[in-house]
């Protein structure tokens, strides 16, 4: 089921050059808010472990002001040219891919309270390890790709309450933003030490992120022109599905449930907005765009995402299949349609090295 007709993408059949930064804008405006201005300055420090991953220590400086965060850094021994480097963050960070003890948990950060992890929240002894399924390490490293992790609920609290009381928003001026923003504003800073690193490929930077994660990396890689790919997993409403197309998850039903994540006072009635996801796919470009989806995914709505790909493809001269696909590669788009339900599986990872892999 359609809303009102969608947004025209005539904008990119001009030679307009402002017609990124006005889309931007409006997605800002109606969405998410504004991703804050860069800091003043990102230190960071690399260091080796002995169980094969590097931890990177990021301090960044806004005026008198700083905030420090940790990520990791997983590459192959073998590695002996700047290789690709797929950028994320993840619902417990390195601390939940790595075994117990592998990682240091941040005591400050807030991530969501699942019930089944019986944590309040916080990054108690038995979330380590949690993350592993859906960070095959060495099949990554076999693809030739290196991968750096952060913990999402260091940089942004996830939670209604608390969001704007720890993490970088006390270090930033963010009237009226949204947690979706900052997350996006995490990323960019992550993507500021990886083109610093000499043994990345500053040249072969990807984005990716699952669920809510998904639509931050969306958002940041519409931002940020050092990004030349984008995985977005099952991100759903607000991330890559069509707001207009009427199945699983609304923008009022998201907004109740997580008021943090968009700006106060986001347009929540499709029909009152003036652009839709479809759009913000193709700001995302030259970067290549990959889109993994799940059929037993309602809520994120896997058709609504590929309509939104498949309109953002022909306004770059593609011709996608008229109905939805269980694989579709372009070179620059790509996508895939998977039996199972609302997470990061080996298919996901193998279908998107491949894409990659060939099309960087």
């Amino acid at each position: 089921m359609m809303g009102r007709g969608l947004p025209e993408l005539s904008e990119l059949a001009t030679s307009d050059p402002e017609w990124r930064t006005r889309l931007r804008a409006t997605f800002a405006k109606e969405l998410y808010g504004p991703i804050p201005a860069p800091p003043d300055r990102v230190e960071h420090k690399i260091e080796a472990t002995t169980d094969g991953h590097h931890k990177i220590t990021l301090s960044i400086h806004c005026g008198d002001r700083r905030f420090d965060v940790s990520a990791a850094l997983w590459m192959s021994p073998k590695t002996t040219a700047p290789v690709p480097v797929i950028v994320a963050l993840d619902f417990l960070g390195p601390f939940g891919i790595l075994p117990p003890g592998g990682f240091p948990a941040d005591p400050a950060a807030r991530v969501y309270s699942a019930p089944e992890w019986q944590a309040e929240g916080r990054l108690v002894p038995g979330l380590a390890g949690q993350s592993r399924p859906r960070w095959p390490l060495g099949l990554i490293a076999e693809h030739g790709f290196a991968v750096m992790v952060s913990c999402y609920g260091s940089w942004v609290p996830d939670d209604a309450e608390t969001w704007r009381d720890h993490g970088v928003s006390p270090l930033l001026n963010h009237p009226n933003t949204g947690a979706i923003s900052l997350w996006a504003w995490a990323l960019m800073r992550m993507v500021d030490v990886a083109v610093d690193t000499p043994v990345i490929d500053r040249n072969k930077v990807i984005l990716a992120g699952h669920s809510r994660l998904g639509k931050a990396a969306l958002w940041a890689t519409a931002h940020d022109n050092r990004v030349a790919g984008l995985w977005a997993n099952n991100s759903g409403c607000a991330g890559t599905a069509l707001s207009r197309h009427l199945v699983g998850e609304t923008l009022a039903q998201l907004t109740q449930r997580f008021p943090h994540w968009l700006r106060h006072g986001a347009v929540t009635n499709p029909d009152a907005m003036t652009v839709d996801q479809h759009q913000l796919l193709a700001l995302c470009a030259p970067a290549r765009v990959y889109l993994s989806e799940a059929e037993e995914d309602t809520w994120a709505d896997p058709e609504g995402s590929w309509a939104a790909l498949a309109l953002a493809a022909k306004a770059y001269g593609l011709t996608p299949p008229s109905v939805i696909p269980t694989a579709w590669n372009s070179g620059a788009f790509g996508f895939h349609l998977r039996p199972g339900g609302h997470d990061v599986l080996m298919q996901d990872w193998r279908a998107t090295l491949k894409f990659f892999a060939k099309n960087l």
